[in-house]
């Protein structure tokens, strides 16, 4: 039936009924005492909006409702991204809470979830001292396995610094993990307690990902294989997996003695030309028999990509040459090549009975570990000095310092049992193609 008409025909029935006698007059009575007042006449038109619109309201209920719940009070602690999907209603509320003896109270207030990694939402609050004069220590506790944390940031909500808010990422629980709990030890001096909070997930709450695939691309540096593997992006994060040279490069380090650790990357994820913002965990290394394994977490992929670029800015390696050097001052200046760079002796003295030994190395070069033996015993290291740079006619930039040692000796030798140098980089940018 038309709802015109349908208003029409119960407008008529409404006409046609009459007031009792005695409400009239008490009505007119009212009237008259009252000024008049322009008032709102309800036609067929307005009431038809009107239920048009409660009618919308009914049907979308839970949509409204689904973008209403937010978890509340961590705009401090959210990066923009993580803002957006709390604005969209994408995480899990959980709302439970357990105070301990002493008053401090802990609140998980929700959690989000994809493929990369379940993000808690949780408070320390009644603090009467500082949260770091405790040790505490949180899990979550599933069916299968337990979930440690594996990055995190907090912030006190105002200057009293009584309660703090917390996100900390944790690894995606296994796919039949139905129940967890959320176990949060404290601890100070004799005083230790644990919290357990336990709730159901809502996998309908968790967010999958974005884009998932191999890159298989290898980048040389140095006779290091860098080979960049995987790519999942997500709606919280972007993880990037690799690895670095392989098995039978660990075991001919083990057999010569010369072994090569990766000290740290520095690596730049570009789309679009725009530097996607690493989420500052650092970079995650592993052994295992593809060799070094590395992830590396960025944050969200921004929509409508159409260029992906990986670029290597630096790589920093950690060497144990396991090199020892005669130290006869006739023969000084002495220059020992090592890994194509080189290690400048220049000169030995004394002074106030303490042996310095003066060096010379490119600007990213560092000696770690260094011992220095005479005839009769090994004199302590004392510390570094810097005494300048140069920079070269090629451009390198070169450092010099005096390591000093306490005590002297005759017939010195010279142990080195690490160097660190950032290597040097020519082709290092992939370009991932999304597929």
């Amino acid at each position: 039936m038309d709802i015109e008409k349908m208003l029409q025909e119960k407008k008529k029935e409404y006409d046609h009924i009459e007031a009792p006698m005695e409400m009239e007059e008490r009505l007119r009575s009212a009237l008259k005492r009252q000024q008049y007042k322009k008032r709102f006449t309800w036609n067929s038109k307005a009431i038809a909006v009107v239920l048009v619109f409660f009618l919308f309201v009914g049907y979308h209920f839970d949509t409204f409702a689904y973008y209403g719940k937010k978890i509340m009070g961590y705009d401090s602690v959210m990066s923009e991204s993580l803002k957006d999907l709390n604005q969209m209603g994408k995480g899990q509320e959980i709302g439970q809470s357990h105070t301990f003896e002493n008053g401090i109270e802990v609140i998980l207030d929700g959690i989000m979830m994809d493929d990369n990694q379940m993000l808690a939402f949780y408070r320390v609050k009644n603090l009467e001292e500082h949260l770091h004069n405790y040790h505490d220590h949180m899990e979550f506790k599933g069916l299968f396995k337990s979930y440690w944390m594996k990055s995190g940031m907090g912030n006190y909500i105002d200057d009293n610094q009584e309660e703090i808010v917390y996100i900390a990422a944790f690894d995606t629980p296994w796919m039949f993990e139905r129940k967890l709990t959320f176990q949060y030890t404290l601890g100070k001096d004799d005083f230790q307690e644990t919290a357990s909070l336990s709730f159901t997930l809502d996998r309908n709450k968790a967010m999958g990902h974005t884009i998932k695939q191999n890159i298989n691309k290898t980048i040389e540096v140095e006779e290091i294989q860098v080979k960049f593997e995987k790519i999942t992006a997500t709606p919280t994060q972007t993880l990037i997996e690799g690895s670095i040279n392989n098995l039978l490069e660990l075991v001919k380090e083990q057999m010569t003695g010369d072994l090569t650790r990766i000290g740290d990357m520095n690596i730049k994820l570009l789309a679009n030309g725009r530097e996607i913002r690493n989420q500052g965990a650092g970079m995650g290394m592993s052994t295992n028999m593809k060799g070094y394994t590395f992830r590396l977490a960025f944050e969200p992929l921004p929509q409508n990509m159409e260029k992906l670029e990986i670029q290597l800015e630096g790589l920093s390696v950690l060497r144990r040459p396991n090199m020892t050097i005669d130290l006869l001052e006739v023969e000084l200046p002495q220059v020992i090549e090592y890994d194509h760079r080189e290690i400048k002796i220049e000169n030995i003295r004394v002074e106030k009975g303490n042996t310095y030994i003066t060096i010379e190395t490119e600007e990213d070069m560092t000696l770690l570990d260094v011992d220095l033996k005479g005839d009769n015993k090994s004199l302590k290291f004392i510390r570094t000095d810097t005494i300048d740079y140069d920079k070269k006619l090629d451009g390198t930039i070169t450092h010099r310092r005096d390591i000093i040692f306490e005590g002297v000796e005759e017939n010195l030798q010279l142990k080195i049992g690490q160097i660190v140098y950032t290597a040097k980089l020519q082709d290092n940018i992939i370009s991932v193609e999304i597929k």
